[in-house]
């Protein structure tokens, strides 16, 4: 793609004088073509990219260097030791001086990886709809049944359409299609939105969603928002042909949070199941196991265990006591993950952490360190279950 050789230009020469002419000469690409690949492909202005990174690199010379902030400034692509401290307060809330005594790691990755999926942010309003709900007892194809039982009940209508999934009801699923009104009762939906197009089949809509939610949003400079997500229907011949995914965002940091720590030894519940389903299963069996034998360990669970294998493998499980008995022939195991130094990383609640992994793997490269086993997660509920109210903490033990 045409961002690439852009993104590779760009990185090569992160602290040195860049031109977005010279950006985008690197990628074959017009001034405009240049914003608009890079927006799309990294959820970043090509100015805040730069900037970010710039930043990132001058934290890791703070933090572990003896360099003067003046030599910092340099090197990084700061104009002065001024900016540099400017820029470092206005990032993370500390003077350099205060970051050089330790604490969380600030990172912002390179972008290694070409896009998978054009995606767009706009600030949009959309119609004002009125919301019309189909149940059905069946899942798969509910969308189109739904999209076919509106033409059946209004043919007329050549308005937008949006839909998402609703509450079930007993036995029924719910899809709920939002169709264009003016009624008083109905609202307009304004705000920033990450959207793509994608044909409208089962697998091409999967795998756009978990593009926006597990790589494209956690290494963009936006965070889901609070408006609920949105599928808009591009229609011909009363079918739904290709659809339009809205995801709400809003701006955030863009730092990566990172701790190198001495941890003690780690020990939790786990179940390990295989399959399609196994991730539910295995927390299932452990939830199961709680419920009946130690019911307040499981009304009080607030640290979440999960590891992924090949093959859909999943062992998931909550933190453990000191000690607890477990009767032989148990379907739940004790797991323990040796003391020593980790790295860990903390992000938001959106979908699959592997992103988080890459990102935390580069940090540790860069560190000049060495992954010692395999990462984990670990969901810490505070407060709630809310989404906004769980954070994520991917843990990798690490040598020098």
């Amino acid at each position: 793609m045409p961002i690439n050789p852009l993104l590779t230009e760009l990185e090569a020469n992160i602290t040195n004088a860049l031109s977005v002419e010279r950006l985008a000469d690197a990628g074959l690409l017009s001034r405009s073509q240049a914003y608009r690949e890079f927006y799309s492909a990294t959820g970043h202005s090509i100015k805040e990219y730069i900037r970010k990174r710039r930043l990132s690199k001058a934290l890791s010379l703070i933090r572990h260097t003896q360099l003067p902030l003046k030599q910092i400034a340099h090197k990084c692509g700061f104009s002065s030791d001024q900016v540099l401290c400017r820029s470092v307060k206005a990032a993370i809330g500390q003077t350099p001086a205060q970051y050089k005594i330790g604490g969380d790691e600030y990172f912002f990755p390179a972008c290694d990886d070409p896009p998978t999926q054009a995606v767009a942010v706009t600030s949009e309003t959309l119609p004002p709809t009125r919301c019309l709900r189909y149940y059905d007892s069946r899942l798969l194809g509910i969308e189109d049944r739904a999209i076919a039982w509106l033409f059946a009940q209004r043919p007329g209508y050549r308005g937008r359409i949006f839909g998402r999934n609703g509450q079930q009801k007993g036995a029924k699923l719910c899809y709920e299609l939002y169709i264009e009104d003016d009624g008083a009762d109905c609202a307009e939906i304004t705000g920033t939105f990450a959207k793509t197009i994608c044909p409208n089949a089962e697998d091409a809509i999967n795998a756009a969603w978990d593009y926006l939610y597990n790589d494209w949003l956690k290494t963009s400079m936006f965070v889901q928002g609070d408006v609920p997500y949105l599928e808009e229907y591009l229609c011909a011949d009363g079918r739904a042909r290709r659809l339009v995914l809205y995801l709400h965002v809003q701006k955030k940091q863009g730092f990566h949070k990172i701790q190198r720590c001495p941890c003690d030894e780690l020990r939790f519940l786990v179940a390990r199941r295989f399959g399609a389903d196994a991730e539910k299963a295995a927390a299932q069996t452990v939830m199961d196991f709680l419920a009946a034998r130690h019911p307040a360990l499981a009304q009080n669970a607030r640290q979440f265990y999960v590891a992924t294998g090949q093959d859909h493998a999943y062992t998931c499980g909550v933190a453990l006591p000191p000690s607890l008995p477990l009767p032989p022939d148990s379907a739940v195991e004790i797991l323990t993950h040796p003391a020593g130094e980790y790295a860990v990383l903390e992000g938001d609640c959106c979908g699959d952490a592997g992103a988080y992994e890459t990102v935390l793997s580069a940090w540790i490269k860069s560190m000049g360190l060495r992954a010692v086993d395999t990462p984990f997660e670990v969901y810490e509920a505070n407060g709630g279950f809310e989404r906004r109210d769980i954070r994520v903490k991917i843990y990798q033990k690490v040598e020098k």
